[in-house]
């Protein structure tokens, strides 16, 4: 065991040693596991038997003393684990993790980022669709607790929660929070959410790219090879994001359209959307609509961003890049989502947008 005497820690921190613990320039790894004395009672509070809970305990814990003896890892307690925290990381390093599902072998991947700026997390098992994403670029005086509006939830509001708002898998396909882009040809369209790829990890300087595997769309009468890639810029709040052919179409012309449908809260129920202001911006010219849950849209060719001003968490939210048109979508009541898309024509290379962030004025 790691711990003398028979000592039983309520928290512990794990971190793998890959590189030597002076810094961690290329990141690092850490468990933390609760080993409350519940988990060896024998009182009943677990669904699991008393014998399978004590070995999953002895087991656990063996397993992390034998790696600890072998110097592959630091047992740290909380507090210890922010005192290295703070000593080794910088306030505007991302914090990110590319994670693979092993305890099931679904071979699902989840990328999550952090920083001052935003959080977000990209679904590879949907194509690298943008589940969650929070805007931390806004800096919200979010007080919780007794005496606050917010006694018990605790959350930081988001613009995309897939678990609370759907995604693109509710009753109304697409109409959830998500951000995702769709290829079009002819009347047919394909949803990069409806194709399962992976991705690998890399890094440009200081930003961090995320570049999914292929994935082949087939139409009635054409196949597709489309990549995604995206890279967030380091201390931007941006994220750069791009759609490439990467087979040979011929004469044919398809089109993508890159998209974020979006809301804001804590929770699956949606709060009111009337202040939230939508609109794109062309040679310096501001078109723009106020929410009011009558399904108007704005259409406009060439236009240099779209954008979502959400008084409510003290955002705007843009997008911009190479596009042939734009469309933005206030929504109705029964489907209660801002939708911004941006949309190009073409037979071969690929498509590149951003997405920023920040406080709205």
């Amino acid at each position: 065991m790691i711990y003398e005497n028979d000592e039983i820690p309520y928290f512990y921190n794990l971190v793998d040693e890959y590189r030597h613990l002076a810094k961690y320039n290329d990141g690092f790894s850490y468990n933390m596991v609760f080993v409350g004395p519940g988990w060896l009672n024998q009182m009943g509070r677990w669904e699991a038997p008393y014998s399978l809970l004590k070995k999953s305990y002895e087991d656990g814990l063996g397993y992390y003393g034998k790696l600890k003896k072998e110097g592959k890892l630091v047992d740290m307690t909380m507090e210890e684990f922010g005192h290295f925290f703070k000593e080794n990381k910088d306030y505007d390093d991302p914090q990110c993790a590319l994670w693979k599902d092993i305890l099931y072998g679904s071979d699902k991947q989840y990328f999550w980022y952090a920083d001052p700026f935003l959080r977000t997390c990209l679904d590879f098992n949907q194509g690298g669709a943008m589940i969650d994403f929070r805007p931390y670029a806004a800096k919200l005086d979010w007080k919780v607790g007794i005496g606050t509006d917010h006694i018990y939830d605790a959350s930081y509001p988001y613009l995309i929660q897939a678990n609370y708002r759907a995604g693109y898998f509710t009753h109304y396909a697409g109409a959830g929070t998500v951000k995702s882009a769709k290829v079009i040809y002819g009347k047919e369209e394909i949803d990069l959410c409806l194709k399962r790829t992976l991705a690998t990890y890399s890094k440009v300087g200081e930003d961090t790219l995320i570049t999914a595997d292929p994935v082949t769309l087939h139409f009635s009468d054409l196949d597709v090879v489309i990549q995604s890639k995206f890279l967030f810029e380091k201390g931007k709040g941006i994220i750069k994001i791009e759609r490439n052919i990467l087979n040979d179409i011929g004469k044919n012309k398809i089109t993508i359209e890159e998209y974020f449908a979006g809301a804001f809260g804590t929770t699956e129920y949606q709060e009111d959307m009337s202040k939230i202001i939508l609109g794109c911006l062309k040679e310096k010219k501001d078109t723009h609509i106020r929410f009011s849950y009558k399904d108007r849209m704005i259409k406009k060719d060439n236009v240099s961003s779209i954008y979502a001003k959400i008084p409510n968490v003290s955002t705007l939210l843009s997008m911009g890049g190479d596009n042939d048109s734009c469309l933005i979508n206030e929504g109705y009541a029964f489907s209660p989502i801002y939708r911004l898309a941006l949309k190009k024509t073409l037979s071969k290379g690929g498509m590149s947008t951003w997405l920023k962030v920040r406080k709205a004025d």
